[in-house]
């Protein structure tokens, strides 16, 4: 289905999105050399891959296991998104990390393709609805974008593409929406745990709005899609860079293809895992009444942690789950042959079932 990648380097491969990079790769390829760059963290490592204990914002560092590494395919999914740290924070690991590792390998001279995981949140404003959202939305920046994750995506995105055919590499952007499923420890988990606590019949606002998920099987077939259009690409010099078929310096949304109402999902979340909320059970709160709820509830949560904890309610997370949010991802179907593989309740399932047996092998 894919070309054979040989060696690979995948960055945060002990976070959400590269665990199950690297799991996949390992599925489809056994004898690829997989190594990944990242802090560890709860999950657990594989046998045959090869860890290196590395903080990305770290120049020298990442250049000094990237020339042991020497990969000819790379995966930069290493990045932070928590909404509690500093600004610095997430331009020091989102921004200047994606700069360390791409110069890196452009010294190497054997690296081909590097896709870069990017967010569907490059185009967003945090606050406004958007339906059919395409990749000719145009990506914000200050004073648009009023949030540090986003701008500092957004800014190594750039980065990336306009890095494309420099130094033998190819490069391509991943925009992924709404992203669930195993390993994910923070939307899914949380989502668990409300389900757990009777809080899933719980909803803000009228319930009426459109969301476009996707789930993490899908989120990896088009990262290894898009690792297989670069190294099938046409030469390096020449070629249209008009072309409509274009793949290389190129960014590309990916949903689940099944827009579905966000507080369904929620919901069928917790249905799958044993708790299902029935129609007549739902509560409904009106939007101002989850701002203030959420207001009181962050500041009592850093006040009690000193600083060190966000609270699962946060005003930005009550605002998020009021939005419509649908993508158009014709040009990743056109150009990548992007089609996902699970549905949305058959991702449904698989998570759920992860996070149950995991929990199992924990007690």
């Amino acid at each position: 289905m894919y070309r054979a990648l040989e060696s690979v380097l995948v960055t945060g491969g002990c976070g959400f999105v590269g665990y199950n990079i690297v799991a996949k790769i390992l599925e489809i390829e056994s004898t690829c050399q997989i190594s990944v760059l990242d802090r560890p963290s709860s999950l657990p490592q594989f046998p045959t891959v090869q860890y290196f204990d590395v903080d990305v914002s770290s120049k020298e560092d990442v250049m000094a296991a990237v020339r042991k590494i020497r990969p000819r395919v790379v995966f930069h999914a290493a990045c932070t998104y928590s909404l509690s740290l500093p600004p610095e924070t997430h331009f020091r690991i989102n921004t200047q990390g994606t700069v360390n590792v791409l110069k890196a390998v452009q010294t190497l001279g054997i690296t081909k393709a590097f896709i870069y995981h990017s967010s569907s949140s490059v185009i967003e404003d945090g606050v406004s609805s958007f339906v059919n959202a395409s990749e000719d939305f145009p990506v914000l920046l200050p004073p648009e974008q009023k949030f540090p994750y986003p701008h500092s995506k957004a800014i190594a995105e750039n980065y990336v593409l306009s890095s494309n055919r420099k130094h033998g590499i190819l490069t391509m952007s991943i925009r992924p929406t709404g992203a669930f499923g195993e390993a994910d420890t923070e939307m899914t988990q949380r989502l668990l745990a409300v389900a757990r606590s009777g809080r899933a019949n719980v909803q803000m606002g009228d319930g009426k709005n459109l969301y476009d998920f996707l789930y993490i099987g899908n989120l990896v077939h088009a990262q290894l899609l898009a690792a297989d259009a670069l190294l099938g690409s046409q030469a390096l010099t020449g070629g249209d860079s008009e072309s409509e078929e274009k793949v290389d310096g190129e960014a590309f949304q990916i949903t689940n293809d099944e827009t579905w109402l966000f507080w369904d999902f929620t919901r069928a979340v917790a249905k799958e895992s044993g708790y299902p909320v029935k129609r007549n059970e739902i509560k409904v709160i009106p939007m101002w009444v989850g701002m203030l709820l959420a207001f009181f509830a962050e500041w009592a949560v850093w006040i009690l942690s000193f600083g060190r904890r966000e609270s699962n309610l946060t005003r930005h997370g009550v605002r998020y789950s009021s939005l419509t949010r649908t993508f158009n991802i014709n040009k990743a179907k056109k150009r990548l042959g992007y089609r996902p593989l699970f549905s949305m309740h058959e991702g449904l399932q698989r998570t759920v079932k992860w996070f149950v047996e995991n929990e199992q092998k924990t007690k």
